[in-house]
């Protein structure tokens, strides 16, 4: 993982070269097969999914609520909230994202508070968006 791969990310491309190297202390790259289990619906949050390349589909209760692509943001909502998992998410061929854990968050915003409150105040308006 390095800075341009995260600059072009939608997420994260706001970002200047300080801040996303920065970044590179709490996130990490994450590979899934084809049917492999991002997180299941009703499991507690640990950590969220930027899509980096690859298709993830999100089903609540059995049913196709989404497919989400590069650039998408997966697993946030149950992070920002802290909140059971609504969803689930099942890697649809091979994915690879960058992956945020709880921890990772947490240590961001004792460090870096305006990094940690800017990513959370993009993930919130992405929701209403996505909601609208």
């Amino acid at each position: 993982m390095d800075v341009e791969r995260l600059r072009r990310l939608p997420l994260f491309g706001e970002l200047d070269h300080h801040d996303l190297s920065q970044l590179l202390r709490w996130v990490r790259e994450v590979d899934f097969a084809d049917g492999d289990l991002l997180f299941e619906q009703g499991s507690r949050p640990h950590e969220l999914f930027v899509i980096e390349d690859g298709s993830v589909e999100v089903s609540r209760d059995g049913r196709a609520v989404a497919m989400l692509g590069p650039g998408d943001v997966v697993g946030e909502m149950g992070l920002l909230k802290l909140e059971r998992r609504w969803a689930s998410a099942v890697a649809a061929g091979h994915v690879r994202a960058v992956a945020l854990g709880a921890d990772e968050l947490a240590s961001m915003s004792e460090e870096m508070p305006e990094l940690a409150g800017w990513l959370r105040a993009t993930m919130i308006s992405r929701e209403r968006e996505n909601e609208a």
